[in-house]
């Protein structure tokens, strides 16, 4: 279902799923979030497990693996500076509904059925950046790139889950540039092959 009613269903799963959870939030509500009937939600999507795995297929699309692949020719601060500028402006997006499905796919089969593969999928694209950069020589070769990619996602998952969990402020768009700019710093730092 890709329609303006689709975008609507998504849209207002997002939200409740984040404020409610899966398992709390009927198919009903949904279509009362979205304006549209119920039946709408069920033509286009066939159930509420369809509807979350278009919701996370939608999330999932955007995380910075997706896009770690097309940034390999960028020099290294510049790359992970557009990594964690869509990392850290996804996650203040998507962060609270991400945090809430995280929970619960540890105890929802459901939800542990769609959500497994997006975190995994991200962190392996992430490693495998990593992995080849430590191949040119660019970032430390003594950790793992899985480390490295952990460490990564530690910086900017805390800001994040700070801002979308803890109620912290993430301030004006220029401040969450600086404070991006400032993490990837942070990282460089430890990660990047001092010459």
């Amino acid at each position: 279902m890709s329609s303006p009613a689709a975008d609507k269903v998504l849209d207002a799963a997002a939200q409740l799923f984040a404020e409610r959870g899966y398992q709390a939030t009927t198919t009903r509500q949904l279509a009362e979030r979205a304006g549209v009937n119920e039946v709408s939600v069920f033509r286009g999507f066939g159930t509420k497990q369809g509807v979350l795995a278009a919701v996370v297929q939608r999330v999932v699309a955007e995380q910075p693996g997706r896009a770690a692949s097309a940034l390999a020719e960028l020099p290294l601060a510049e790359a992970v500076s557009e990594l964690a500028r869509r990392e850290v402006t996804n996650g203040l997006r998507d962060g609270g509904l991400m945090t809430r499905l995280a929970f619960e796919a540890r105890t929802v089969p459901e939800v542990a059925e769609i959500f497994a593969g997006g975190p995994q999928a991200n962190l392996a694209a992430m490693t495998a950046f990593f992995a080849q950069r430590q191949g040119r020589g660019e970032v430390r070769a003594d950790l793992a790139a899985e480390t490295i990619a952990e460490a990564f996602f530690s910086l900017t998952s805390s800001f994040v889950i700070m801002r979308t969990v803890l109620g912290f402020e993430a301030g004006s768009a220029q401040a969450v540039e600086q404070s991006v700019s400032d993490l990837v710093a942070l990282f460089l730092g430890g990660a990047q092959v001092q010459r």
